[in-house]
């Protein structure tokens, strides 16, 4: 099995990319994965499989380290109110990062559809670039994940995603972000007109094969209907 060669870049942020999942052509979707708190980039690139793409997929792994192999976006802790406090600053880094390679992929691949994969914080991460600077991207997929109120705050407008396609799944035993909060995110997401796929499944936090076969058709049927 080929290992994933990673580079590290100057924001903090590495990205890790199978010798095997390129694209063959410039102008060919590229999948860009966002892994979750505590975890790292090979936990949805081992997901992700090695044959019948047609688009190249990357994994950005965060840059706030927490011990070997596991990482964040951003630290957080759980309120007795069930609100969550989150650590804005490393939110803001983590996200200007993220627009900062995202951007610079844009200028390098004008070509090239951008999406991008998100799990639980990085779901958070790929729903924030979603509703602030949708001009990145070509779509985004979630899986168990939600819209971090510190985004929405940030909005000078509602922002309008017609669009801007978008999947949302959630697990419906998750007990780390309850369905609750991946069901706001959808009534929030078609309030703005995102063009929307909601899915609930049977389990908890973790991705499972089937939430990542739905993500890969979905993103099949997207890139033939653009």
């Amino acid at each position: 099995m080929t290992m994933p060669a990673v580079r590290r870049l100057d924001t903090g942020l590495a990205i890790a990319e199978r010798a095997d999942d390129h694209a063959a052509s410039d102008s060919a979707a590229a999948l860009v994965l966002l892994h979750g708190f505590g975890r790292y980039h090979g936990h949805l690139l081992d997901l992700w499989p090695r044959t019948g793409i047609d688009w190249s997929v990357v994994a950005v792994r965060a840059a706030f380290r927490m011990g070997p192999s596991v990482y964040r976006w951003f630290a957080y802790e759980d309120r007795p109110d069930g609100t969550v406090a989150i650590a804005r600053e490393e939110e803001q880094r983590s996200r200007y990062a993220l627009i900062a390679y995202l951007d610079q992929r844009h200028r390098d691949e004008p070509d090239r559809p951008l999406f991008l994969f998100g799990h639980s914080q990085g779901g958070m991460m790929a729903l924030s670039i979603a509703l602030l600077r949708p001009d990145l991207i070509h779509g985004c997929a979630v899986i168990n994940g939600r819209i971090l109120p510190e985004t929405l705050a940030l909005l000078p407008n509602r922002p309008d995603l017609a669009r801007l396609p978008v999947f949302v799944g959630h697990g419906i035993s998750d007990a780390t972000i309850t369905i609750d909060r991946g069901r706001n995110a959808r009534d929030a997401l078609e309030s703005m007109g995102a063009r929307l796929t909601y899915r609930e499944y049977r389990g908890g936090h973790d991705v499972t094969p089937d939430m990542a076969a739905d993500v890969m058709a979905w993103l099949r049927t997207t890139l033939e209907a653009s």
